[in-house]
């Protein structure tokens, strides 16, 4: 009881001494307050479309489902899980080197239409075709994992508060 009102009074010392803007949010953040933004998932989203398709894509809708915090009781290490649907145009296709002869597809190509951005066990392997002007409705969720102040993407990038 003690020590989570040193804590409460802690945290309120140090945002009303905090000037507004960053700081304040840094000061929050040191007692776990800070989550992935949509804008950071987003921003992750992105990068993975770039390194799993080779031609350009536009993002046409991110939306988030659920976001959930985790520690994993063994380690001790936090974690946060971040679930979105987006839609996603490719004007000019991707991996074009994939598209099928009739039901065939060529070494390293996934028959799949379950797209991914970062593939689990399950999920398909190899690359996946992608028809000029076809737009991709992505279904997925990203484990962030804590680095210091900010949160690990599964781009491999650290994305601090806001």
């Amino acid at each position: 009881m003690r020590g989570s009102m040193l804590k409460t009074l802690t945290l309120a010392a140090a945002l009303a001494l905090a000037p507004v803007g960053v700081q304040r949010a840094a000061a929050f953040c040191l007692f776990g307050g800070c989550d992935v933004t949509e804008a950071q998932a987003k921003t992750v989203f992105e990068n993975m479309v770039k390194k799993r398709f080779d031609k350009p894509a536009q993002v046409v809708a991110f939306k988030t489902r659920m976001t959930e915090k985790l520690e994993m009781h063994a380690t001790g290490e936090k974690g946060f899980e971040y679930f979105f649907d987006a839609t996603v145009k490719f004007p000019e296709g991707a991996n074009l080197e994939c598209k099928p002869e009739g039901d065939k597809f060529a070494e390293g190509c996934s028959a799949s239409k379950h797209y991914v951005t970062s593939p689990l066990g399950s999920d398909p392997k190899g690359k996946q075709y992608v028809e000029p002007g076809q737009t991709v409705v992505f279904d997925e969720e990203y484990r962030f994992y804590e680095a210091g102040k900010g949160w690990k993407g599964p781009d491999g990038n650290i994305y601090n508060p806001d």
